[in-house]
């Protein structure tokens, strides 16, 4: 059995997203989870209205106070969605105590946009938190606002998306999993670096026209087991993209409200047998791909 994931995101009531995507997830690849909440909500922010919102700031801080006294080790530090600098300092501060490695999903902004409240005091926190991170997972709006570049759009060139990554493990991130790229219109996926290997690979899949909330969300859970679980991310990915794609068909075939998030519940079975099957696999006999064929997938980030 691993050691707790701490889980540091939001908590919404209603819709699938953050860390109600996540922990299903991760408990079907056999990782067991701490929760640190960093935000109530009554419903995620993406087209509910009257959302009742708490930054739980306050609360973050008592439950790693408390932690501090307990004899329990943890396996690492995943974070999504934090309420501002405070909290990045307190998670940044409490890794480095216990020497956790930080998986850091940099959620600050989309289609080239900061997100309400957020600002460029933020950016700065948020930089210093990724440079102490093993793996960073930046949408392209993030990574831009993280290497204070110009946002260039989702449709980018191979070259450019290397460059990004390359850029990004510059800010000190050991490995880059870049979201939501896409180089072509039809496509959409990953670009991934290993900065020890110098290892870049593009993993797309095909792209459907709606919106799903939430595939971020499942996308960095899974990479985060995947961590956890050392199974190479250039073996996840693929899965990954496989897993999410079968789910968002599956949605769309269900004809829910998609603001609930994605429905995945039908292949949680497939994923825990895919899972295992690359856990069970020694890492160090497989070989790395440089650009490994692209699977059939959707994957926003």
């Amino acid at each position: 059995m691993t050691k707790p994931l701490i889980v540091a995101n939001d908590i919404a009531g209603l819709g699938k997203v953050a860390t109600a995507a996540a922990l299903p997830l991760l408990a079907a690849c056999q990782i067991e989870t701490a929760l640190l909440p960093t935000v109530l909500l009554s419903s995620h922010t993406g087209g509910f209205p009257d959302v009742y919102v708490e930054d739980y700031t306050q609360g973050l801080q008592a439950f790693l106070q408390q932690w501090r006294s307990l004899e329990q080790d943890f396996s690492a530090l995943l974070t999504g969605y934090l309420a501002g600098p405070e909290q990045l300092s307190s998670i940044l501060d409490f890794a480095k105590e216990k020497n956790l490695p930080l998986l850091a999903d940099p959620v600050m902004g989309d289609k080239g946009r900061l997100y309400h409240g957020f600002d460029q005091q933020y950016v700065k926190a948020m930089r210093q938190l990724v440079s102490q991170a093993h793996l960073v997972l930046p949408n392209l709006t993030e990574a831009a606002l993280l290497l204070d570049r110009p946002y260039s759009g989702e449709l980018l060139p191979e070259a450019v998306l290397e460059e990004i990554c390359r850029e990004l493990a510059g800010l000190g991130a050991k490995q880059v999993l870049l979201t939501g790229v896409q180089t072509a219109e039809d496509q959409i996926g990953f670009a991934y670096y290993d900065s020890e290997t110098g290892s870049f690979c593009i993993f797309q899949g095909s792209r459907l026209p709606q919106h799903f909330y939430g595939t971020g969300d499942m996308v960095t859970a899974l990479a985060a087991a995947a961590f956890i679980q050392k199974v190479p991310l250039e073996q996840m990915l693929p899965l990954i993209l496989d897993f999410v794609s079968r789910s968002l068909l599956s949605t769309v075939e269900r004809g829910a409200d998609l603001r609930l998030g994605v429905f995945y519940q039908p292949h949680l079975a497939q994923l825990w047998t895919d899972f295992q099957r690359l856990a069970a696999v020694d890492s160090r006999c497989q070989p790395r791909l440089k650009h490994p064929r692209p699977s059939l997938g959707h994957a926003a980030g």
